[in-house]
């Protein structure tokens, strides 16, 4: 039987594909490795079906020249393209060779299907937590007047993290905040991972702060899908303490500053939300002060006014009542000596009266008007049927007195 080397068999296949791809092609895939070797770029390429099976797999290159054209053209979204986990719609030459085999040779990347692709899962990760009941929970949770105690979710080595604390740190004020730090990775696949896990162990401790506090340094769109999460967006919303997030990114929101409490553009942006919170704070205690200070002193001198007015009072008034009870006792002793002269007048008139009475009444004088008096056994006779004429009887005349003896 008649065999063939296998140099012949894959400078075969060579020439199959160079006759059946002539020209470079657009293909839709996903990263699953990458690494860099002196400016080139060697890629393992797979799909996956929707169990997230793999169903086909390649390796790819993009040789340092092509990367030169790719990151002049896209700037710094070309080294966030290239990431593991990434689908990419890239131009690939498929290349054979006889030795190497078969590999795809990267020129070019169109970062609109990523993009797109990014987008339709953002939508879908939103209509879902709208569908479980859970979007805008955390919105409704009570944040602290004041902000001392924060627990920062972030990398111990960003940028981002330094900024925070020094901004907070090196506050005018002299504020003193309480930052504990859960490291967490801020990129790649294990962001989801960290984060939800570092959102737990916050939660789990919830006494222990004010709110959750997630920031990342500056970075591409395509740097900061991480955070258009479901599990992440799920525990921010479900988190019960305060999530605000510092993710660093201008223009677009991700899931995780949706679903936050509030989302500010940079970790700086949080801290001085934290500190104008502090100055708010400390200007209303401020005018309260003043308002009591004010009220106080207003009290105080109505009141020393009050004291002066009485004590005034207090030194007239017993010299008023004194007075008006002079004049009172006064005006009674007039009235008493008013009332007992005309007693005394009333008495004086009366015994004057009286006594001419009494003098016209004198039984003496009474006789000597030519009147005598009968009286029998002692017993003046004032009416005939007194008179008894078998008694003796008495008649007293001014100048005598005759006994009769009746008997």
């Amino acid at each position: 039987m008649e065999s063939s080397s296998l140099f012949e068999l894959n400078e075969y296949i060579r020439k199959v594909f160079a006759l059946n791809f002539p020209e470079p092609i657009w293909i839709n895939c996903e990263i699953s490795q990458i690494k860099e070797v002196r400016g080139n770029f060697y890629l393992d390429l797979v799909e996956q079906n929707e169990k997230e099976e793999v169903v086909a797999q390649a390796s790819g290159v993009i040789w340092y020249k092509s990367f030169l054209f790719i990151k002049s053209k896209l700037g710094e979204l070309a080294s966030s393209l290239l990431q593991a986990g990434t689908h990419v719609k890239i131009k690939v030459n498929v290349d054979f060779n006889e030795r190497y085999g078969y590999k795809l040779v990267i020129e070019d990347i169109d970062p609109t299907y990523t993009m797109g692709r990014l987008e339709l899962a953002r939508q879908k990760i939103i209509e879902r937590l709208k569908s479980e009941g859970v979007w805008g929970l955390n919105k409704l949770v009570d944040m602290p007047t004041v902000v001392q105690k924060i627990a920062l979710i972030s990398s111990d080595k960003a940028a981002g993290y330094a900024d925070f604390k020094t901004h907070l740190e090196q506050n005018g004020y002299g504020y003193r905040y309480q930052v504990d730090l859960f490291v967490a990775s801020m990129q790649g696949q294990n962001t989801e991972r960290d984060v939800c896990n570092a959102i737990d162990q916050i939660n789990e401790q919830k006494g222990k702060y004010d709110c959750i506090v997630i920031i990342r340094g500056g970075g591409s769109k395509l740097d900061l899908s991480s955070f258009d999460n479901f599990n992440i967006g799920y525990k921010i919303c479900m988190s019960r303490l305060p999530v605000i997030t510092g993710i660093g990114h201008e223009i677009d929101e991700s899931i995780a500053d949706m679903t936050a409490y509030e989302a500010l553009k940079t970790p700086t942006a949080c801290a001085a939300m934290f500190i104008d919170k502090s100055i708010d704070f400390e200007a209303k205690i401020i005018d309260i002060f003043q308002v009591i200070q004010t009220f106080g002193r207003l009290n105080v001198e109505k009141n020393m006014a009050f004291l002066d007015y009485a004590e005034t009072t207090l030194a007239q008034r017993p010299l008023e009542i004194l007075q008006r009870n002079k004049n009172d006792l006064a005006a009674i002793q007039e009235m008493i000596q008013a009332h007992v002269g005309f007693k005394f007048k009333y008495a004086s008139d009366f015994l004057t009266q009286a006594s001419k009475i009494i003098e016209l009444m004198d039984p003496q004088k009474v006789l000597q008007k030519g009147y005598a008096i009968i009286s029998q056994e002692g017993k003046t006779i004032t009416r005939s049927h007194e008179y008894h004429p078998e008694k003796n009887t008495q008649i007293r005349f001014f100048d005598k007195e005759i006994i009769t003896n009746n008997n």
